[in-house]
């Protein structure tokens, strides 16, 4: 099937809303190769991925892997060169009215019964002014997502209002981030496979937990504006972490030692 090219009207979307649902936006004959290497992911997480909502009672060998994040890239070596990927930037072009150019990808696994939410949260504060109005997100599920396994909620217009305060989540070991939002204007988005969800990257975010029976399994694909150069300028709420060796770091490479803890994380913002 021919990928869909954005129209005026999804651009006018885009623009009001801060977000975009593309409906069956990708074969399943892509879906199925993109799958079956994040399949090579889940089988190996132990190795490849980390717990991106990783319980502060739980040590490393006794994580739950309450989100399994990696990134399909460690398995599939000529993913830069798959279809849908330039069909992304097109794509994210055309609704940020500027060259995009993909930057990185992360696979996002929450197991059924007893994953995490993935809070409400902005790309930008993650990523840092840097990005300030320069990024936008490819959501891919690789399945159909709905309230009760995990899809995206959205602050409806939410890009409009500047870069909120994030601060950590208690009790979860990762750097994962929360902002305080007006959820009157938060919107589901129920979403069947094949489905792209694009969001910029101040629209505040976040997807509940899974609850259904079967792994929700989504590819998130982050973009930003042609030489913008990545993260950086971030903000003060902003750790990394490494849960290779339980390091807590600020940006910029300095050591933050009053927050160890056997933890870890691939950096960004995640689903």
């Amino acid at each position: 099937m021919p990928y869909p090219v954005a129209s005026p009207e999804h651009i006018a979307a885009f623009a009001e809303h801060g977000y975009l649902v593309v409906r069956q936006a990708l074969p399943a004959e892509e879906l199925d190769r993109i799958e079956a290497h994040c399949d090579l992911l889940l089988a190996d997480k132990e190795r490849l991925a980390n717990d991106w909502a990783w319980d502060r009672s739980e040590s490393k060998e006794q994580r739950s892997f309450r989100i399994v994040q990696s990134s399909p890239t460690l398995v599939w070596p000529d993913i830069a060169a798959q279809p849908y990927r330039a069909w992304l930037a097109s794509f994210a072009s055309a609704l940020m009215s500027r060259e995009m150019a993909f930057w990185y990808d992360q696979f996002l696994g929450k197991p059924p019964g007893k994953s995490a939410p993935t809070y409400w949260h902005q790309d930008e504060g993650y990523w840092g002014g840097n990005l300030f109005d320069r990024g936008i997100t490819g959501w891919i599920p690789l399945q159909d997502v709905d309230t009760v396994n995990g899809c995206m909620h959205f602050i409806d217009g939410g890009h409009r209002d500047g870069v909120l305060t994030h601060r950590l989540v208690e009790g979860v070991q990762s750097d994962l981030l929360v902002c305080e939002v007006g959820e009157g204007r938060a919107v589901a988005c129920p979403m069947a496979r094949g489905d792209v969800a694009f969001h910029h990257s101040k629209t505040p975010h976040m997807s509940n937990a899974n609850t259904g029976p079967a792994w929700r399994k989504a590819v998130t694909n982050h973009l930003q504006a042609a030489g913008t150069g990545g993260s950086g300028d971030h903000y003060p709420w902003r750790v990394k972490v490494n849960q290779a060796t339980g390091e807590r770091t600020v940006p910029g490479g300095s050591h933050d030692p009053g927050m160890m803890g056997g933890m870890g994380g691939m950096g960004g913002p995640q689903r």
